[in-house]
């Protein structure tokens, strides 16, 4: 399971890239990596990566990298939970103190990269900061780091207030969620929080971990940095069913683990409100009857 023992400096950034149905060197991701490091190579020293493979097949991994990298293929899909936790499991035994969460499709910087080494290095005495995040850019637009989800279902008539202004960076006191491609944790952080739950194998998986770091004291580090980031998700006509479901399943469960009663309310009023945007889009219109129906119930309508 470890990758070798030039991992074992507690200095080195631990990244964990993962794939579903895509190659490595098919992915912006990795290619966009490798790019930055062959331009920049001593930039390497500080990283480890390990691609963690959820597709039915393996991959051959085809790129060349000048720092240790562990591919790791698991067809039974754990989702990016158990990827998550795998890697966290490799950064304790290899001693690197930040993990690094990538998915496929987020086509890094240098800059990111450059002010992220900056950032764990100016942090090494505030151990109050569980983790790093950059400002992702969907359409030019700031999608995260943004407010709790609970903040945002009662202010939902508020949402350009969500997603944090241009100007912010640094330490945060105030409750955030970020993205998980991107984002750096400490890794003492999240196990000091379990790990990641695997309650939410794939969505709200982001909500939760920042949910349970914030209640345990820790704070955000936003940077300076601004990262384009893929809008598939952003395009409510472009997600498959399944995945409607599962964000609605993840969602719910999320509020209900976090939430108070009242937030519960809230939620059936942002579920109503999702619904009529859902069928604006032309969504998939008996998704659009479930959530409705749901908002009415205050429950997951079966399938």
């Amino acid at each position: 399971m470890a990758l070798d023992s030039s991992l074992n400096a507690k200095d080195r950034i631990l990244i964990v890239a993962v794939m579903y149905q895509r190659a490595p060197h098919e992915s912006s991701s990795i290619c966009s990596l490798a790019q930055i490091f062959k331009t920049c190579p001593a930039l390497a020293s500080r990283f480890a990566l390990v691609i963690f493979d959820n597709s039915p097949q393996s991959h051959r991994v085809m790129i060349d990298f000048d720092f240790p990298v562990l591919y790791k293929h698991d067809p039974a899909n754990p989702g990016l939970a158990g990827a998550y936790n795998f890697a966290l499991k490799v950064a304790e035994e290899g001693g690197s103190q930040w993990l690094l969460l990538l998915d496929q499709d987020t086509s890094l910087i240098r800059e990111f990269i450059l002010e992220l080494i900056k950032s764990v290095d100016s942090l090494i005495g505030r151990s109050d900061v569980a983790s790093i995040v950059p400002k992702l850019l969907v359409n030019g637009i700031i999608f995260s780091p943004a407010a709790h989800f609970i903040e945002q279902l009662r202010h939902q008539y508020k949402r350009s207030n969500h997603a944090v202004v241009p100007e912010t960076v640094g330490v945060q006191q105030r409750r955030l969620f970020a993205y998980n491609s991107g984002s750096a944790h400490r890794v003492s952080a999240l196990r000091a929080i379990g790990g990641f739950p695997q309650d939410f194998w794939l969505d709200y998986l982001d909500h939760a971990v920042f949910h349970s770091l914030h209640n345990c004291g820790y704070r955000v580090y936003v940077m300076h940095t601004r990262i384009p980031h893929d809008a598939s998700l952003a395009r409510a006509s472009s997600v498959p069913l399944w995945r409607h479901r599962n964000i609605l399943a993840a969602q719910t469960c999320f509020v209900k683990k976090t939430g108070t009663a009242f937030d519960r309310l809230l939620h059936r009023i942002w579920l109503l409100r999702w619904s009529r945007s859902l069928w604006i889009d032309n969504v998939d219109k008996q998704f659009c009857k479930e959530v409705a129906t749901q908002a009415f119930r205050g429950r997951l309508v079966p399938k």
